[in-house]
């Protein structure tokens, strides 16, 4: 079991968007689950969304919205390393 945190990265901004105990396997399905699914930006109109995997980890989302385009990456990053006690 990993300890992950799926990351969106959008312009020159990154966010956790989810924090999760799993294995690879269950990482990598949440991760598209949120590719697929998630609002990104409050009161966003979303008209179409295309999804796009890069790699096994990282995902290349276009939404078109009411208002523009906006390009976003999802990604999966594992916690190697903490000052927390395991």
């Amino acid at each position: 079991m990993g300890h992950w945190v799926i990351v969106e990265e959008h312009v020159d901004r990154l966010r956790g968007v989810e924090r999760f105990e799993g294995t690879r396997e269950e990482a990598r399905s949440r991760l598209y689950e949120t590719a697929c699914a998630h609002r990104f930006a409050e009161g966003l109109q979303q008209r179409r969304r295309e999804v796009f995997r890069v790699d096994d980890d990282t995902y290349y989302v276009e939404i078109k919205g009411s208002l523009g385009k906006y390009r976003l990456r999802y990604y999966l990053a594992e916690r190697v390393w903490s000052t927390e006690a395991p």
